[in-house]
């Protein structure tokens, strides 16, 4: 994993010496010229591919010359023809499609090992549209906004219920409730360690952990009389680049993945690394299988990812292979039977446990990395997370339908309730606002 500094990267503000049309000027007339200089930028991509990214956020403030409408979105107002985030766009569509075409274009594809993404798209599947969730509410506003410290560290957002999604703000903790429609900090900032910058987060059983770009875990009941402080421990100096739950019937634990090239088993209750195995490469992601099994997968910065058996300390049990980049994010199917693996090279790959030579399924997005990738609990969908603009969901009965969805800005990362019946997305951008947005399944009974 890269250890580039991040916000300023990630992140542009909308310039003060944006232009400000006259008040008497046409609606139509500012679409047409906003539509041309969309125009223009898209050809002056294509003559300075490789233009930076600070430039690229300067121009997209100077064409996107709008603010968001309301504060909260909901399905009847995606029918009066504003978006999930605010905006208002009937009548303006064209805009919105160069304007996404733009950002598609100049968005930075950062790159591990150098790599032909046409290479990459081309051996993967052919996806028929699917529709398989729809959206219900959006909050809109600060209140909502997902700090992101890394731009290759994405999976900030868990839910633990369809009533309660966990996702550090800068004021520390907070519980997202999209019913009653309530933000609640559940662990201040202000009790962390001092200087304490998160990386990773992970929420489950009733105990919330993050880590550090420093090696440091912060664990907090959610439960009881919780305390202000969290407790503390540290693994060691660089950063903490992924936290999973870890299945133990006599413990709490989770699996940590360290970018000093090591993968912790930490016990929650004695709060010390009970194992650790040590790779000579960056661990981006761990993961563990969910059918009890002693399985796990762990990714970084190497183009094959590992199975392991826990039992045994140092056996490999299969490599997986195809990548041709960097991988940052894997998960296990709630069988157990597959893993899925997110890689810098855009793509998604699928692997069968009985078989893992290749990958069975390679699906790619449309912008860039994939950087975060989940199961639903169910076991019939898989969502994966582009750095910006889009997030995937798939059906895994034969990986042959997605659903795309499309948002404006920096995602923050994207899970599944536990009851596989919601879908959350979360965008912290700068330039276009945060959202924390709720898609539910088709059959929800709501």
């Amino acid at each position: 994993m890269s250890t580039i500094p991040t916000e300023q990267t990630l992140q542009g503000d909308r310039p003060q010496q944006a232009t400000v049309h006259a008040q008497n000027e046409r609606p139509e007339r500012r679409t047409t010229d906003m539509v041309r200089q969309l125009q223009q930028l898209v050809v002056d991509n294509e003559q300075s591919i490789d233009g930076n990214r600070v430039d690229f956020l300067s121009n997209a403030a100077q064409a996107f010359e709008r603010s968001p409408q309301l504060q909260q979105v909901n399905s009847v107002d995606l029918r009066r023809g504003f978006d999930i985030q605010g905006y208002l766009w009937r009548g303006q569509e064209e805009h919105k499609r160069l304007y996404m075409e733009y950002r598609r274009s100049v968005y930075p594809r950062f790159q591990g090992i150098p790599h032909n993404t046409l290479d990459v798209q081309s051996h993967a599947g052919a996806m028929a549209g699917g529709e398989f969730f729809r959206f219900r509410f959006s909050q809109l506003g600060d209140a909502v906004r997902s700090q992101i410290s890394h731009f290759q560290l994405r999976d900030l957002i868990w839910p633990t219920s369809s009533y309660d999604v966990f996702f550090w703000h800068a004021k520390g903790l907070q519980r997202w409730n999209p019913w009653q429609k309530t933000v609640e900090c559940v662990l201040e900032s202000r009790w962390m360690p001092q200087s304490f910058k998160i990386s990773a987060l992970c929420v489950n059983n009733g105990v919330a952990v993050a880590g550090d770009h420093r090696g440091r875990l912060c664990v907090q009941s959610l439960w009881g009389d919780r305390g202000r402080w969290p407790a503390e421990i540290s693994l060691g100096a660089d950063i903490i680049s992924h936290i999973a739950p870890a299945n133990s019937l006599s413990h709490a634990s989770v699996l940590v993945a360290h970018n000093a090239g090591a993968m912790h088993t930490v016990d929650l209750e004695c709060m010390r690394a009970v194992d650790s195995r040590t790779f000579p490469w960056a661990v981006n992601s761990c993961a563990q299988a969910r059918d009890g099994s002693h399985m796990q997968c762990v990714v970084g910065d190497d183009t094959s990812g590992q199975l392991l058996d826990s039992r045994m300390s140092s056996s490999v049990v299969s490599l997986l292979g195809g990548h041709q980049d960097y991988i940052f994010a894997c998960d296990f199917s709630p069988d157990s039977r597959i893993v899925a693996t997110g890689c810098q090279d855009s793509a998604v790959r699928i692997f069968d446990l009985r078989w893992t030579a290749a990958p069975v399924e390679v699906m790619c997005g449309n912008l860039g990395a994939m950087r975060s990738v989940r199961f639903s609990g169910c076991g019939r969908f898989l969502v994966g997370a582009e750095p910006a603009d889009y997030v995937h969901v798939w059906e895994t009965a034969g990986f042959g339908r997605s659903q795309v969805i499309e948002v404006m800005g920096e995602v923050a990362g994207a899970a599944f309730s536990p009851d596989s019946q919601c879908l959350f997305v979360g965008v912290a951008d700068a330039l276009h606002g945060c959202a924390l947005a709720e898609f539910t399944a088709l059959d929800h009974p709501f």
